[in-house]
C-alpha cells in the first residue's frame, strides 16, 4: 500500500456519527462488495472513512467508552480487511479539538469562556482530554484495527481562547506577565494579543504531544491536522505531522482551491488537498446539490498544477454505508487525475511571482485562534493574478523572506494591521537590491507610505465612493475607496476621477526604488475582483506585471487560462487548466459543461530550441518557432486541463 507521500488521489468518507430515536445501527447495510467495488474501479491511492465525527460519537466498536449505542458486526474491521486485500490505504476521519460528546461528558474540560461558562464543543489543549481519549483512540485504531493514518479535523480552525484558571496561570507564569486578574478578552485589552498567541502555542503543543505519543509506538501511523500549517494557520511547520491537508469550501470552490493550494505547496511537506462533491444550500437553492465530476475534475486541477494531491468527499449512510450511486461516477475523475500524474505530482512552481501571506497580520487580524476572517482578499488578489495567466506561489515571512531574491516579483496584498518592521525593511531592501515589489490597497500603502516615506497617497475618506479608473482614455472600471498616488519620478500607469471627464489623479503608479521598482494601486482591488470582477482589474494588473517583470512564460488565450510554470524531476511542465466557469456565481450551484479555451499562445524563454514540445497526457507533439531565446507556441484549445511538456 502506497505511503500518502507517493497518494496521489483519494476518496474522503464520513458521517459524523451521533444517536438519535430511530437510526438504524452502524454498519447495518454495510456491505463486503461495495468496498470491493470501490477498490477495485475507482482504484483510490487511500480511503478515509468515518471514525470520531465533531458529535464526538466513535462510529466503530472502541473500548475506549465514545462508541455509537448500536453496531452490526465491526464495520471497521470490514473495511479495514477489504481495503488491505485489496491494497489500498485505509485513513480514519477523527474529530479532535472539537467533541461535543466528550465536552458534555466532561465539561470542566470544556473551554471555559470569560464569563465562567463553558463550551459545548471546544476542548481545552491544555486540559486532560488528548490523554484521557485523543491518544488512546488513536493507538487503538494504529495497533488493533492497524489502520495506515489518520486525518484529525476540527483541529485548528475549532481551537479557541482559554480562560480557564490553569490556563491563565500558566500564560502568566511562562511569559513572566502578571495580568492582575484582568482577561485580556478585547482587541485593545492589555497583553491580549500576547494572551492569544500563547492559546496557539497550547494548540501546537497539543498537535506535538499527540503526533510524537503515537509515533513512538506506531513510527508508520501517518498523521495529519486538518488545515494545520495552512492558510487558516500561515506559519512554519512545528510537529511532526506526516502529511498537510484541508478541505476547501464548498462554494467558490476552485478559487478558494488555488489559494489554500499555493500555500500548502510553499510548505515543502507531503500534502493534499479535499473538494466536497456537493455544495450546501443557500437561500432556497436545495440542499447538498452534487456537483457533475466534470466540476470536481477541473477543482482537482488546479491542485494537481502546483504539485499536490488530490481527494473528494462523498458523505456516507446514517449507518456508515457508503452512497455508491455517488461514488461510481468518481471512476472518470480518478482516470482524469491518474492520467495527469505523470506531469505534475509533487512538482515544484518555478520561481516568478509569489504573494505574501503574512503570518503577522493574519494574527492580529484573526478574531478565532486560527479562524479565516477576512482572508478573501488574499484569495481575490490570487484569483486576480491566476485569472491574467501568470504563475504565481504564496509564502509566508517564514518560507519567503530568506529567500526574496529568488523571486521577480513579491505581491503585497491588502493588509489589515501590517507587517513587522523587519519584514518591511527586508521587503524594501529587496527592491533597493533590483527586485520588484507590487503594493494593492488602501492601508498597505498607507503603512509602506508612512513607513517608507517614499510617497503619499491620498488621506480622504473614500469609504462610501465608488471612482473611475481608466488606463486610456476609453476603458474604464469603477472601483470603490480607490485613492490617488503622489510620488517624484514615478510612471503613472492608470489615471482616476470623480468622473469619466476629469481623470486627473494618478491610480497606479510605478517608481524607481534603488536597483528595483515599487509599483502601488491604493485600492482594494483584489477584494473586488473577488466580489464582482472586471475585464479592467485583470487589465492593469497585466500591465504592471508586464512592467515589473519578464516572466519565464508568458501566456494568452481566447478565455480565462491558469497557467503554473512547474519543474518536475528537473524538466518544465506547463500546466495549462481551463479557469472558465461560474465558481463565485451563487446563482449556478452545479454545472455540467465548461467552455473550453481556445487559440492559445504561449512565449517561453529558453537558452536553447527544445527538442520537442508535448501535449499531455494526450502525448501530442506540438510545433514550435524558436527565436531570440523565445519558442513561440500554439495550441488551439484545452477542454480542462492540459500539460505542455518541455523537452530540452
Amino acid at each position: 500500500m502506497k505511503k500518502r507521500t507517493d497518494s496521489s488521489f483519494g476518496l474522503h468518507f464520513d458521517f459524523h456519527a451521533s444517536p438519535y430515536p430511530g437510526r438504524p445501527a452502524v454498519g447495518a447495510t454495510l456491505k463486503e462488495k461495495d468496498i470491493r467495488e470501490i477498490c477495485r474501479t475507482i482504484r483510490p491511492d487511500f480511503l478515509q472513512i468515518d471514525c470520531k465525527g465533531h458529535p464526538g460519537w466513535a462510529s466503530y466498536p472502541t473500548e475506549c467508552g465514545n462508541a455509537m449505542p448500536e453496531f452490526v458486526g465491526d464495520p471497521l474491521e470490514l473495511w479495514r480487511r477489504v481495503t488491505r486485500e485489496e491494497g489500498v490505504a485505509l485513513y480514519m476521519h477523527y474529530s479532535g479539538v472539537i467533541d461535543y460528546n466528550y465536552c458534555a461528558k466532561h465539561p470542566e474540560d470544556a473551554v471555559m469562556n470569560p464569563d465562567g461558562s463553558r463550551s459545548e464543543g471546544a476542548t481545552r489543549t491544555l486540559g486532560p482530554y488528548v490523554d484521557n481519549l485523543v491518544i488512546p483512540q488513536l493507538m487503538e485504531l494504529a495497533g488493533k484495527y492497524g489502520v495506515d493514518g489518520v486525518w484529525l479535523d476540527g483541529e485548528c480552525w475549532g481551537t479557541t481562547v482559554d480562560y480557564h484558571p490553569d490556563t491563565v496561570a500558566a500564560f502568566e507564569r511562562e511569559c513572566g506577565i502578571d495580568l492582575e486578574g484582568k482577561l485580556p478578552v478585547k482587541r485593545g485589552d492589555p497583553y491580549y494579543d500576547e494572551y492569544r498567541e500563547f492559546n496557539r502555542e497550547l494548540f501546537r503543543r497539543y498537535v506535538r504531544h499527540y503526533t510524537d505519543a503515537v509515533h513512538e509506538k506506531y513510527p508508520d501511523f501517518q498523521i495529519a491536522s486538518n488545515w494545520a500549517f495552512s492558510d487558516h494557520m500561515p506559519e512554519a511547520v512545528s510537529a511532526n505531522v506526516d502529511f498537510l491537508s484541508g478541505d476547501f469550501n464548498p462554494w467558490n470552490s476552485y478559487n478558494i482551491a488555488r489559494y489554500a493550494g499555493r500555500t500548502l505547496a510553499g510548505q515543502d511537506r507531503t500534502w493534499d488537498l479535499m473538494a466536497w462533491n456537493f455544495r450546501h444550500q443557500d437561500a432556497d437553492r436545495p440542499p447538498m446539490m452534487t456537483k457533475h465530476p466534470v466540476q470536481i475534475m477541473q477543482e482537482a486541477s488546479t491542485i494537481l498544477a502546483v504539485g499536490g494531491g488530490f481527494q473528494t468527499y462523498i458523505t456516507q449512510y446514517p449507518d456508515g454505508a457508503p452512497r455508491m450511486e455517488e461514488i461510481r461516477p468518481m471512476t472518470a475523475v480518478a482516470e482524469f487525475v491518474r492520467a495527469r500524474i505523470p506531469y505534475c505530482f509533487r512538482g515544484k512552481a518555478e520561481h516568478e511571482a509569489v504573494i505574501l501571506l503574512s503570518t503577522h497580520d493574519r494574527s492580529l487580524e484573526s478574531e478565532g485562534l486560527y479562524s479565516r476572517g477576512g482572508y478573501m482578499r488574499v484569495v481575490g488578489i490570487t484569483t486576480l493574478i491566476c485569472d491574467t495567466g501568470r504563475s504565481v506561489e504564496i509564502a509566508c515571512e517564514h518560507n519567503l523572506m530568506d529567500k526574496c531574491g529568488d523571486f521577480k516579483l513579491i505581491i503585497l496584498p491588502e493588509l489589515a494591521y501590517g507587517l513587522a518592521p523587519e519584514t518591511m525593511d527586508g521587503l524594501l531592501e529587496y527592491a533597493k537590491r533590483g527586485g520588484s515589489l507590487l503594493l494593492t490597497g488602501v492601508n498597505t500603502c498607507k503603512l509602506f507610505a508612512d513607513y517608507s516615506g517614499l510617497f503619499t497617497i491620498d488621506r480622504t475618506d473614500h469609504k462610501d465612493n465608488w471612482r473611475w479608473l481608466t488606463i486610456g482614455s476609453n476603458e474604464f472600471a469603477k472601483i470603490k475607496d480607490l485613492r490617488s498616488v503622489t510620488a517624484e519620478n514615478a510612471e503613472i500607469v492608470a489615471t482616476l476621477g470623480e468622473s469619466q471627464r476629469e481623470m486627473n489623479q494618478h491610480a497606479a503608479v510605478i517608481l524607481p526604488y534603488g536597483k528595483g521598482k515599487i509599483a502601488l494601486i491604493a485600492g482594494d482591488i483584489g477584494t473586488q475582483y473577488g466580489a464582482c470582477n472586471q475585464y479592467m482589474h485583470r487589465k492593469l494588473i497585466d500591465l504592471l506585471c508586464d512592467k515589473l517583470y519578464t516572466p519565464k512564460v508568458k501566456a494568452k488565450a481566447l478565455g480565462t487560462l491558469e497557467m503554473v510554470e512547474l519543474n518536475k524531476d528537473g524538466k518544465l511542465f506547463i500546466q495549462l487548466i481551463n479557469a472558465n466557469g461560474n465558481h463565485a456565481s451563487m446563482e449556478c450551484a452545479t454545472e455540467d459543461q465548461i467552455p473550453p479555451i481556445v487559440d492559445i499562445k504561449l512565449q517561453i524563454k529558453l537558452d536553447k530550441a527544445p527538442k520537442v514540445l508535448i501535449l499531455q497526457p494526450e502525448g501530442k507533439e506540438i510545433p514550435f518557432d524558436y527565436k531570440d531565446g523565445i519558442a513561440a507556441v500554439e495550441i488551439d484549445r484545452i477542454n480542462l486541463y492540459d500539460i505542455l511538456e518541455v523537452v530540452e
